[in-house]
């Protein structure tokens, strides 16, 4: 699968990309992503967009196919089912709920709340949940749906990640904060609100109409899911070459014994 194709000007004008925030809440760090000021609102340079999807987009695959652990994270209500969805689909952890305070500096209590969450799923479809009353049986599956919205999108991170894409990295600030001090690499949509020294790779972008969030992050999915693909198809390689070594090498000695 192809990284998919960047839009153009006018798709990106069409979906409403150029759209940023009121001149008056803008950050100066954007000004080099900003073409001009229309009605007090601040409008994008959809060429910079464009530069930078080309930029970004073969990047994110990257880390994607080298193996990396990429974790999406949009918790708005504009955006929070779509980042659901691609988690789901893709089956990469993702984070739409609010962003829980030592998600990753404190890695170990993470890892304890996602197991008990897990054991807790385990008993209530066991044989053993019949033993309990009614009454405590309905208070562990009302604990266990709280669990499950706060950790059901890192249930199988058993490993801190490499890569975190925000949307929107000023509302997003608590877990980029976090992201920092472990030296996670940010990727990021980011509106002229925002300083895009935040994150690591900058996409300029609306990020609250909701043609243009489904514009970037169906770009973003179809990346994702090329580096997946193509980290797929090198370990199929991988292990294909490795197994014709092993055969190789057994023929080899048969015919050294045979030899002797």
């Amino acid at each position: 699968m192809p990284l998919p194709q960047i839009p153009d000007v006018r798709e990106l004008m069409q979906s409403g990309v150029h759209f940023g925030h009121a001149s008056g809440k803008w950050h100066p760090k954007m000004a080099p992503y900003i073409f001009a000021t229309r009605d007090k609102l601040h409008i994008i340079d959809l060429e910079k967009t464009r530069q930078q999807l080309e930029k970004v987009l073969p990047e994110l695959e990257k880390r994607v196919k080298d193996g990396k652990i990429v974790v999406l994270v949009g918790t708005k209500k504009q955006v929070a089912d779509r980042v659901k969805e691609i988690g789901e689909k893709l089956h990469i952890p993702y984070v739409n709920e609010r962003w829980l305070g030592g998600t990753m500096t404190n890695w170990n209590e993470m890892q304890l709340s996602i197991s008990k969450m897990k054991k807790m799923e385990t008993f209530l479809e066991s044989e053993d949940v019949s033993k309990m009353i009614k009454k405590e049986r309905v208070q562990m599956q009302n604990d266990l749906r709280r669990m499950q919205i706060k950790f059901g999108g890192m249930r199988d991170l058993n490993r801190k990640p490499d890569v975190m894409f925000v949307i929107d990295p000023a509302y997003e600030h608590n877990a980029i904060k976090e992201a920092r001090h472990q030296g996670v690499e940010l990727f990021g949509l980011v509106d002229t609100n925002t300083n895009p020294t935040m994150v690591d790779y900058v996409i300029p972008t609306n990020d609250d109409g909701p043609k243009a969030l489904k514009l970037m992050m169906d770009l973003v999915e179809a990346t994702i899911a090329s580096g997946l693909e193509s980290r797929g198809q090198a370990v199929e390689k991988a292990e294909k070459e490795k197994a014709t070594a092993t055969e190789e090498t057994k023929v080899k000695e048969e015919v050294g014994t045979k030899e002797d």
